[in-house]
C-alpha cells in the first residue's frame, strides 16, 4: 500500500512539473504600459536587493525579483539585455520566445539580428526606428546559453 501511495504522489509531481515546461500561457490583457511598469519594477527590486552587498554577476532576475505584471506572463525565466528585461515564455529546440520590454533607462534600442534576437514588430523598416508598443516586443532568439 505504501508503494503505491509513494508510486502515485511520485507521477503527479512528475506530471506536475512537466505542465510548466515549454507552453506559452495566453498572454495576460496587460497593455504595453502596464508591461512598462512591471519590468521597471523588476528592474530596481533586483537593484534594491543587490545595492552595498555582493553583487550578482548574473544577468538574472530570479522570481523574487519579478512585479506583478511579469509574473502573470507565466515566465521561464526573466533576464536582463542591454538594460532591458527580456522574459522567456517558451524555450523549444534552443529557441527562446516571449516579451522583450524597453526600458526607458536603456540607450539600447533593440535590432533583429543583434545578439540571436529577431523582432516581432520589426523594430526597423529602412532608415526608420520605430518603438512599438512602447517598446514591447515579441522576440524568437536562437543560440542561448
Amino acid at each position: 500500500m505504501k508503494h503505491v501511495l509513494l508510486a502515485g504522489l511520485c507521477l503527479m509531481l512528475l506530471v506536475a512539473c512537466g505542465c510548466q515546461s515549454n507552453e506559452v500561457a495566453e498572454s495576460p490583457s496587460l497593455s504595453p504600459e502596464q508591461l512598462v511598469e512591471a519590468a521597471e519594477a523588476t528592474y530596481v527590486a533586483r537593484l534594491r536587493a543587490t545595492r552595498g552587498g555582493t553583487p550578482d554577476p548574473t544577468n538574472e532576475y530570479y522570481p523574487v525579483y519579478w512585479a506583478d505584471g511579469i509574473k502573470a506572463l507565466n515566465p521561464i525565466k526573466v533576464y536582463k539585455h542591454m538594460n532591458n528585461i527580456v522574459v522567456v515564455q517558451r524555450i523549444t529546440d534552443g529557441t527562446e520566445q516571449g516579451k522583450y520590454i524597453c526600458l526607458p533607462i536603456s540607450s539600447y534600442m533593440p535590432m533583429t539580428g543583434d545578439d540571436g534576437f529577431v523582432f516581432s514588430p520589426e523594430p526597423l523598416s529602412g532608415n526608420k526606428y520605430t518603438l512599438w508598443n512602447n517598446g514591447v516586443f515579441d522576440f524568437k532568439r536562437t543560440g542561448t546559453k
